[in-house]
């Protein structure tokens, strides 16, 4: 790599950090309000949900460390932390829907993990191991590793990341309508949806359910980094993928990018409307809006905020 593309790759890690900084000020008022409306000693979960590449991770780490600096203890993970080891990972490979060739949409993901581990954080009485998930081995293909960080009581504050965290199971009718959308339009909306069949998109949006019943009620609010082009997925992702390999770690050729990016863009296709009209499930243990939405620009930039009940 070129000592000019060296810099840039730089440059655009310290805007990110920029963006992120901007965006940590914001979300921690809204953290701080959630946590002083809290009716229990146990911690609050806040949900973070936002496309890859969004700065999801970078923000999580902030945010612990400026709700730390105001003695308020957080403890974050992600959701691709619960991906499913490579053995079982496979084993879906195989089933045939090319959706979940790769991980990534639901049904790539170990929720009984998730939900054991939202749990035991929520009980706030013992240590508890945080999953762990290597995405450079196999080729960059990734596996489950060992426990890298436990989670020591008390905890005021769980931060969970993720990037179909939220993400909603269409009803029968919603379900209708949308592939009714795919298949007898030519609309933009449905554009990436249009290479898979109704079984493959059904089978997403049938994982959903397990999603919404072991791991929303846990989860107090929310923030959603909301973007209105689900494209840039495609862009962000390139910067995080040049990243790993100006670093020297395994990282995707171009080619498998594009065909690993383009197998999450039918979840957005399906999600992101539903999610608009009605918002997000929470446990309810909060009262009035428990959603703040971060509406971004395709440089990763805030340019409007709102509240969701």
């Amino acid at each position: 790599m070129s000592a000019l593309s060296s810099l840039d790759l730089a440059r655009r890690q310290r805007a990110i950090q920029r963006q992120a900084a901007d965006r940590v000020s914001q979300v921690a008022r809204f953290v701080l309000r959630q946590h002083a409306r809290r009716q229990t000693p146990a911690p609050l979960v806040v949900g973070i949900s936002g496309p890859q590449g969004s700065g999801k991770t970078t923000m999580v780490r902030l945010l612990a460390e400026h709700l730390a600096a105001r003695h308020v203890r957080a403890v974050g993970f992600s959701l691709d932390d619960l991906y499913l080891p490579a053995a079982e990972q496979e084993r879906v490979a195989q089933a045939g829907n090319r959706l979940l060739r790769f991980r990534g949409q639901p049904g790539t993901h170990d929720v009984e993990l998730g939900r054991q581990t939202l749990a035991a954080l929520a009980r706030n009485q013992e240590p508890t191991a945080l999953p762990a998930y290597d995405k450079s081995l196999r080729g960059g293909r990734g596996d489950r590793v060992a426990p890298r960080q436990w989670s020591q009581p008390p905890v005021d504050v769980v931060l969970f990341e993720g990037w179909c965290l939220g993400f909603r199971e269409l009803d029968a009718a919603e379900l209708g309508r949308f592939l009714g959308g795919v298949r007898g339009s030519d609309s933009p909306l449905f554009k990436h949806s249009r290479g898979f069949s109704d079984a493959e998109l059904a089978e997403v949006n049938a994982n959903l359910g397990a999603y919404e019943r072991a791991l929303y009620p846990l989860i107090d609010a929310w923030v959603w980094l909301r973007v209105t082009d689900v494209d840039l997925v495609f862009r962000w992702r390139k910067e995080q993928e040049d990243a790993l390999a100006a670093s020297g770690r395994p990282s995707l050729s171009d080619a498998q990018l594009e065909d690993f990016v383009a197998r999450f863009m039918p979840g957005y296709e399906m999600a992101l409307p539903k999610l608009d009209a009605r918002g997000f499930v929470s446990s309810g243990r909060l009262p009035g809006p428990a959603t703040l939405r971060l509406h971004l620009d395709p440089d990763r930039n805030v340019v409007a905020t709102d509240h969701m009940p």
